[in-house]
């Protein structure tokens, strides 16, 4: 039996979420910004959308994502958003609804808020976010950098521009040229050809939406075909690009989780797994303030019955897998904000009376507000202060979600967007949950079970990390495999030692329950033994905590 059946076979663990989102612990361990590709969060990727305007709208700098944490919990940043201007192609322009040159490159940037401590001075080719995002990626050398085009504002002229076998080249050739050569428009000194080269691995297409159209009415039957046309294009002239530089220059798209617009826009056709690394799933907006009288759940994991037509996260993702996508392209998309309601007497649960919608707030301004509740049958939590009540999404059901991303195979997650954390909570219950779960689709087959930082080894025992297989040479807990003068003893690349026994999986892990030493249970794919008594301690959150990982699971 290969490694990746021990990880992959039958963890579909049904109850999972039932119990432990109750008792969110965050690790005693830190984690390091990313340092080694696309595995860095144990085989998963967890992507996060950043809008450009944030440093002034928001204060959230690109240096915040160093000095919160959350760039430990990234393995992809999406830059929020290139536009596709009214002459049809990608450009960065100095005009309003053209572009956002002055935040993107033109902006300086005071030492307080940059990665690395140091001001913008007069006569940069290149300042502002670009600038800050280049020392981001030396700070965080793996950490994939995209640009989002488009978005729900700026979505407008994808339809006129993909029309045409021309206009879709014109547009694919300007955006190459624009983001990954970094030919950028002279403006006051700055920019010119060649200054953001570097910046940017990858392109990310938020077309909302081909055929059915999202905030502007610019949409036609045939977008249909012409956005697959357009994938494929992107899809050809990044390989192009990278065979000059060497890079694979990546290709992801933000999709819808609705079937009608799924459907009609092209976003289940095979053709579009062909081309593009990942997607992006919309997990969130499945309830708001167009249903202005009745509360209710803006990104639950699983349907409320028949509520909101049946919508779920789960069946969102499945859609895309069931469409023949694989899994480990899908990414499910999680909210930093919620949406809210008022006048509501009955806070117990969603789809109740309100008197009104309040709008959105993000998660750091939610967190606080009235009394937390989660419903485990459905992945959901929500807030109620005895008159408002919020939908959003908090790291007990953040923790739920990834632990479903990790029984079901997924790629990972996404974040719209990482300015409404609150010091890296919610990334940090993604990040933590997914390096305690079984290993992600990224992870090398081959590899031998992942080393857990709060696993106990003894002499003899065998992890992966980072791609290269170790054995204890002693007795160990929380250190990492890779110090020459520490217990770990490498023994080569991954498939190098034997294929371990099989760990069978357990129980689902009950917050409520008391474990002696001895008994086991299963989270997110890993199979945990305790070692003496225990009670309300979430397996795989305390380094030094009571339960030792013996392993991924099979059934």
């Amino acid at each position: 039996m290969s490694r990746r059946t021990l990880r992959r076979s039958a963890l579909v663990i049904a109850a999972a979420a039932a119990t432990a989102a109750t008792s969110f612990a965050t690790p005693a361990f830190a984690a390091q910004p990313a340092a080694t590709g696309p595995s860095d969060i144990n085989g998963y990727r967890a992507v996060g959308y950043f809008m450009a305007d944030s440093p002034v709208t928001r204060d959230f700098q690109v240096a915040d994502l160093v000095t919160s944490g959350a760039i430990a919990n990234l393995t992809h940043l999406n830059y929020a958003f290139g536009n596709v201007t009214t002459d049809f192609v990608c450009d960065t322009l100095d005009e309003p609804g053209e572009g956002d040159a002055q935040n993107d490159f033109l902006r300086q940037v005071s030492a307080a808020d940059s990665v690395d401590g140091v001001a913008d001075v007069p006569g940069q080719t290149l300042a502002g976010n670009f600038n800050q995002l280049k020392k981001l990626k030396a700070v965080s050398p793996y950490t994939k950098v995209l640009v989002s085009l488009g978005g729900w504002t700026w979505s407008d002229n994808f339809s006129e521009a993909a029309s045409t076998a021309e206009g879709r080249t014109r547009l694919v050739d300007s955006c190459v040229d624009l983001w990954i050569k970094g030919d950028l428009p002279v403006i006051d000194g700055k920019g010119g050809p060649g200054a953001a080269a570097g910046v940017f691995d990858g392109i990310d297409i938020d077309w909302e939406w081909p055929v059915t159209g999202g905030e502007t009415a610019n949409a036609r039957p045939e977008d249909k075909e012409n956005f697959l046309l357009l994938m494929e294009e992107f899809r050809a002239a990044l390989d192009e690009a990278g065979a000059e530089t060497g890079e694979h220059y990546e290709l992801s798209a933000f999709a819808p989780a609705g079937g009608w617009n799924a459907g009609e826009g092209g976003w289940l056709d095979p053709r579009l797994f062909a081309a593009v690394d990942f997607l992006n799933v919309q997990g969130y907006d499945f309830h708001g303030g167009w249903v202005p009288n009745t509360t209710g759940h803006q990104g639950n994991l699983h349907p409320d019955g028949a509520e909101n037509w049946g919508l779920g996260l789960d069946g969102a993702l499945g859609m895309y897998v069931n469409a023949g996508a694989d899994p480990s392209q899908i990414n499910a998309g999680l909210a930093a904000y919620g949406h809210g309601w008022y006048g509501v007497t009955d806070g117990s649960a969603g789809w109740t009376p309100a008197a009104g919608y309040i709008g959105t707030k993000t998660y750091a301004e939610l967190r606080n507000i009235g009394k937390a509740y989660f419903d485990p049958a459905i992945g959901a939590s929500w807030r109620y202060d005895g008159d408002q009540w919020w939908s959003y999404d908090d790291p007990t059901s953040v923790q739920a979600k990834a632990e479903y991303v990790a029984e079901q195979g997924y790629g990972g997650a996404m974040w719209w967007d990482l300015t409404g954390d609150y010091k890296n909570e919610l990334g940090n219950a993604l990040g933590s949950t997914l390096r305690a779960a079984t290993p992600g689709p990224a992870i090398d087959d081959s590899c031998a079970a992942p080393w857990y930082a709060t696993g106990v080894y003894n002499a003899g025992d065998v992890v992966s990390h980072n791609g290269v297989e170790y054995t204890a040479k002693w007795w160990t807990r929380n250190q990492v495999p890779g110090d020459k003068n520490g217990p770990w003893q490498q023994v080569g690349g991954c498939g190098t030692t034997p294929d371990p026994a099989p760990v069978a999986c357990a129980g689902t892990w009950d917050a409520k329950a008391v474990y002696n030493a001895g008994q086991r249970v299963t989270r997110a794919g890993v199979t945990y033994v305790a070692q003496w008594y225990t009670k309300g301690e979430l397996p795989g959150s305390v380094t030094w905590g009571s339960w030792d990982p013996v392993g991924p699971c099979t059934s």
